[in-house]
């Protein structure tokens, strides 16, 4: 019986021993093995200042670290959406519509001048690559023989057109009435316009020259002052709210970025091409056959390596990847207001962030280099 009233009964001592037994049961038996939990990726969109993908100039953010997996390793579900316009693409972040804009920062310096609170967190293009060329047969054999002539344009407006007329202004020349404009595009009717001599220079950058020397055009290009000491050419730009409340998305970006352009440099030309058209199937040329394509692709990467700066940057890493110095910035700037564009050239940190340059620089470059060696698409 009093056995019996134990057990109904139990003292407080049998409890606690009782406790502690179970306890030292379960640290050593294993527990059910419990499902792991999956962070659902961060939904992000990157507005692109162009309307189609069919350039190799977006895979520096675009296709290489989607398909390489960059994106997704920070925990980010990116979507790229082109856009009409660099403007467009800062309207769409500016209305909440998107978090990124990447394009050239000729639109970015204007719209910060209107007052759109935004900035440029990382540089992937430092260099300035618009040039002047000629037919290399050409009778203009220098710049001072554009005198009087006629040079074809993208458009009449932005940021390389205003370049070039910078140039003609340093050499003293009205450039309104110096020399004619004509807005002949970036396609074969620029080509088509120098070919047939109702222009007389193309004043463009290095992807539509790679694509006409693709086409059996060769030229002869001229890169006075200031073109050389512009730079702070293609940003990728954030809301300055987004710095402040959300950095951490912004660091995640930057990694991504930034490993993406490592990765460009390191990869095989003809797999960036495939990974690009792979990513974007709808973007392939079909006039051109495989080998068409893949020789075109490895011409316009050839053409956009040599301003990303990759001996400083890359290479040596003298300079920090991502990163635009102050001068250069103001230098752009100047060129903005001279040209009109912008009414005041502003201090540079209102254009550029470098609060997320650590990061950028902190991946590890010899990693990414050796995984973009041995990448296949």
């Amino acid at each position: 019986m009093k056995k019996l009233n134990s057990l109904l009964h139990p003292s407080r001592r049998t409890i606690v021993k009782a406790s502690l037994a179970l306890g030292s049961l379960a640290c050593a038996t294993p527990l059910l093995a419990q499902p792991a939990v999956i962070k659902p990726k961060r939904k992000v969109v990157i507005a692109y200042g162009v309307p189609t993908l069919d350039s190799m100039a977006s895979a520096c953010f675009s296709s290489i670290p989607l398909g390489a997996g960059f994106f997704a390793d920070e925990g980010l579900d990116v979507e790229i959406q082109p856009m009409n316009g660099a403007s467009a693409a800062i309207s769409v972040v500016a209305s909440g519509g998107a978090q990124f804009s990447t394009h050239s920062s000729g639109a970015l310096l204007p719209a910060v001048g209107k007052g759109v609170p935004i900035k440029a967190f990382i540089v992937q293009i430092p260099d300035s690559f618009s040039s002047i060329a000629v037919l290399e047969d050409s009778r203009v054999k220098k710049v001072e023989d554009l005198k009087g002539l006629t040079i074809g344009v993208a458009a009449l407006t932005g940021a390389p057109t205003l370049l070039i007329k910078s140039v003609l202004s340093k050499l003293g020349w009205d450039p309104n009435k110096d020399v004619q404009w004509l807005a002949v595009g970036t396609g074969a009717p620029a080509l088509d316009a120098l070919r047939r001599n109702r222009v007389d220079a193309l004043g463009l950058w290095m992807t539509p020259y790679a694509m006409f020397e693709f086409q059996g055009a060769k030229f002869r290009y001229f890169r006075p002052e200031p073109l050389p000491s512009v730079g702070f050419t293609h940003t990728t730009n954030v809301l300055d709210a987004v710095v402040a409340k959300d950095p951490d998305l912004v660091t995640t970006m930057s990694r991504a970025l930034a490993k993406s352009l490592v990765f460009m440099l390191a990869a095989q030309p003809d797999e960036i091409a495939k990974l690009h058209f792979k990513t974007y199937p709808a973007a392939r040329p079909v006039s051109l056959s495989d080998d068409d394509l893949l020789r075109l692709e490895r011409s316009a990467i050839a053409a956009t390596i040599p301003y990303m700066r990759p001996n400083e940057r890359f290479e040596s890493r003298a300079e920090r990847l991502g990163d635009e110095t102050d001068a250069r910035i103001t230098e752009l700037a100047k060129v903005l207001q001279e040209g009109g564009e912008i009414p005041a050239a502003l201090p540079p940190e209102r254009y550029f962030t470098r609060q997320f340059i650590p990061a950028m620089n902190a991946i590890d470059f010899d990693a990414v280099m050796a995984q973009a060696r041995e990448f296949r698409a």
